[in-house]
């Protein structure tokens, strides 16, 4: 058998021709698009299903956090206003629907000196404290 030279070789590939000339991979372009096209939206789907609930999960958070510090802060200014023997004044009401508890949760508490109070504030069950403390 007698060894073929490279040019009979490229001749005999058609590369894809049918034995007429005209080629077989019609549309081949079209379907390799859309199989790229497909795994891109897969992939965007899946990561947005795991990023977008700690996403809305750490905004939800950040609401409730400055929500329950504003309680907190409410609540000890009221508490520093009445202990320095200003006029009355009712204990703050939160319209966002935020609540805060004084501690210790003794009558008068805000009245007494020294004034040593810690005031929690919650949100959204979020909760944030602050303390006060005079000589």
């Amino acid at each position: 058998m007698k060894p073929l030279k490279l040019a009979t070789i490229l001749r005999r590939w058609t590369f894809g021709k049918t034995s007429n000339g005209t080629s077989s991979q019609k549309g081949s372009v079209i379907i390799f698009t859309l199989l790229i096209l497909g795994s891109m939206l897969a992939i965007t789907l899946a990561l947005a299903s795991i990023y977008l609930p700690k996403i809305r999960a750490i905004s939800d958070a950040g609401a409730g956090s400055v929500g329950a510090i504003y309680a907190a802060d409410s609540a000890l200014e009221w508490c520093i206003y009445t202990n320095r023997a200003n006029p009355a004044l009712s204990q703050p009401t939160m319209s966002n629907g935020a609540t805060y508890t004084i501690l210790p949760n003794v009558a008068n508490t805000c009245t007494t000196l020294p004034l040593n109070n810690q005031v929690i504030g919650t949100y959204r069950s979020v909760s944030r404290s602050l303390q006060v403390t005079t000589p």
